[in-house]
């Protein structure tokens, strides 16, 4: 396995900037075990880590190498402490090697699995809803407050914590209280009420229109969304992932509006 395509794209996840992938010394570590006791000189982690591999493979004429580092890397019994970070690296990983027809497997092993054509349908092999999430340019908000529910996959738990992410960023940006239609009165005005926020310069009737539309469909988000999960359980209730990831959408185009707005996350 000199596929050095192949080592970039294991290296991007395991030697990434943020968590879950790991650190300098974690890496140093984990190259240990397949006989290597350094990484080589590179302009950043992941570029280091490919040379190493790579080097190491071609001098040592085999591609066990990479295979060696990988299953050490996802061994269980490194994530103890950080079952989630286990479950998310091993997410990463397989968006990228359901390509190649692998998977590291329950017991953190790479093993043979189907062989996806594309990235999408990469992201539903894999079963990794944040590489969809990502691919549809997912806000950062969305991924920070439900990482542990996409992670679990639990699509009920993401919607609803997804859903709350909105009045909890107008409440902290404006100092409000409350929720619903009337935190959002307050917060985007009311015909009684000027608005602490405005997404468009309101100077002509279009843009009050649009305004009011865009108060209207947070009102909606509310309703619709947050309200029924607050009030039942999660057994006997389905979410449709289709229709998940076109919520996560529609949410995105909120804080997106908001980013622009000057509302702070």
């Amino acid at each position: 396995m000199f596929d050095i395509a192949f080592t970039e794209a294991v290296c991007n996840v395991l030697a990434a900037t943020d968590a879950p992938a790991l650190s300098s010394s974690e890496l140093t570590s984990v190259l240990r075990v397949v006989g290597i006791h350094r990484l080589d000189e590179g302009a950043n982690k992941r570029t280091r880590l490919l040379t190493t591999l790579h080097n190491a493979q071609v001098s040592r004429g085999t591609g066990k190498t990479l295979i060696g580092f990988l299953n050490a890397a996802m061994s269980p019994a490194r994530y103890v402490s950080e079952p989630l970070r286990w479950e998310a690296l091993r997410g990463q990983l397989n968006a990228v090697l359901v390509l190649y027809g692998l998977r590291v497997n329950d017991e953190g092993k790479l093993a043979r699995g189907r062989t996806a054509a594309t990235l999408s349908e990469a992201a539903q092999l894999s079963g990794e809803l944040l590489t969809e999430l990502r691919h549809r340019g997912c806000h950062a908000v969305l991924l920070d407050y439900c990482s542990e529910e996409l992670i679990t996959q639990s699509l009920f738990h993401a919607m609803s914590e997804a859903s709350k992410t909105i009045p909890d960023r107008i409440r902290r940006h404006t100092g409000l209280a409350g929720d619903g239609a009337a935190l959002y009165d307050q917060a985007l005005g009311s015909q009684n009420l000027t608005p602490l926020v405005q997404i468009n310069p309101l100077a002509s009737d279009s843009e009050v229109s649009e305004h009011r539309g865009f108060k209207n469909m947070l009102v909606g988000i509310h309703g619709h969304y947050r309200n029924p999960r607050a009030h039942r359980t999660r057994l006997g209730s389905t979410e449709a992932r289709d229709d998940f990831l076109d919520a996560f959408s529609l949410f995105s185009y909120i804080h997106r509006r908001l980013d622009q707005a000057g509302v702070g996350a």
